[in-house]
């Protein structure tokens, strides 16, 4: 019995022990990884989801309507007209930008991250890419919206059937940005 206490104590002990630490270790190495890559992948992911759907909103109720109030009110003076021009194309750059930057910054997280993650991610990208293709269908009707009696009285109906599908996009790609939060904090071992 002393020798099998003896060999318990000197060999597997120290031999469990070092495997907990090794494990420990690794578990802890994971964690920080995930967390960086959650951290960054947060902020590219919250500035996207503005992009597309709380900036939209502001876009259709408000800098668009400011901006045609002005090429109104200016009777399509060449400033008013490249304003115009400019905020349409800022508004475009800009969505795109944001689902660049969200679909460019995913190799690091793809590695760290659970398949349910995944999954999650490639529905955010796949919604933000249907978002992208109703781009030129809502300049298309936007430019319809501007007809000569509009122009002349300055009153402009933004509400279009493209934009409704829009905020609606915009508003399942915030909610799908809530639930990828979420299952971030989850794995993360930050139940919500």
């Amino acid at each position: 019995i002393p020798a099998v206490t003896a060999l318990i104590c000197s060999g597997l002990l120290p031999f469990l022990h070092h495997k907990y630490k090794v494990k420990r270790e690794r578990d802890e190495k994971l964690f920080e990884t995930r967390k960086t890559e959650y951290q960054n992948y947060f902020k590219i992911l919250d500035n996207a989801a503005k992009l597309a759907g709380l900036d939209y909103v502001v876009f259709m109720n408000k800098t668009l309507p400011v901006a045609t109030r002005r090429l109104y009110e200016e009777e399509s003076s060449t400033e008013a007209i490249l304003n115009y021009q400019k905020v349409l194309n800022d508004f475009t750059i800009g969505m795109q930008e944001g689902f660049q930057k969200a679909t460019s910054e995913l190799t690091g997280l793809r590695i760290v991250c659970s398949r349910n993650l995944i999954e999650k991610l490639e529905q955010f990208e796949s919604l933000y890419q249907v978002l992208l293709t109703m781009q030129p269908e809502m300049l298309r009707q936007l430019n319809e919206q501007l007809t000569p009696e509009a122009f002349l009285t300055g009153n402009y109906n933004f509400e279009t059937e493209i934009q409704q599908k829009m905020l609606r996009k915009g508003n399942d790609l915030k909610s799908l940005r809530n639930q990828i939060i979420d299952t971030m904090r989850s794995e993360l071992g930050y139940e919500s």
